[in-house]
């Protein structure tokens, strides 16, 4: 959860400090802060695994979309998925089994140190016309 009074007073002492290209914010202390493409490097996944479709799901004609946030951490790994949309419990078990096995060369900030990232993924698990 962002601290607004504390990324006020970080706007504030940017702005006094002459410091405004630097980031202001890096999120509270052990929070990762949500990517943004303009102040770190890109995420970029070295090992993927794709989800499996839940065979009582996929038997019963089950389909959807399961939106998750999740965390890259300074190492790459993925921790801390978080269900933002998904309505069967089973895509969204598979969803979540598959991106936490995902690697990522480590995310960077302006100054190169790797940082925590939040991020947004959707798999869709849609089955095939017959």
């Amino acid at each position: 959860m962002i601290d607004h009074d504390r990324l006020r007073a970080g706007v504030l002492a940017c702005v006094v400090a002459g410091l405004c290209g630097a980031p202001l914010f890096a999120g509270s202390e052990g929070e990762p802060v949500r990517y943004d493409k303009d102040t770190m490097s890109e995420p970029k996944k070295i090992h993927h695994v794709s989800p499996t479709y839940p065979k009582e799901a996929k038997e019963e004609g089950v389909q959807g979309i399961v939106v998750l946030d999740a965390v890259i951490t300074e190492e790459g790994s993925v921790r801390d998925t978080r269900v933002l949309k998904g309505e069967d419990a089973r895509l969204v078990g598979a969803a979540q089994s598959a991106v936490g096995q995902w690697r990522f060369e480590p995310v960077r900030d302006a100054r190169g140190k790797p940082m925590e990232v939040l991020f947004t993924v959707t798999i869709r698990f849609k089955l095939a016309d017959k």
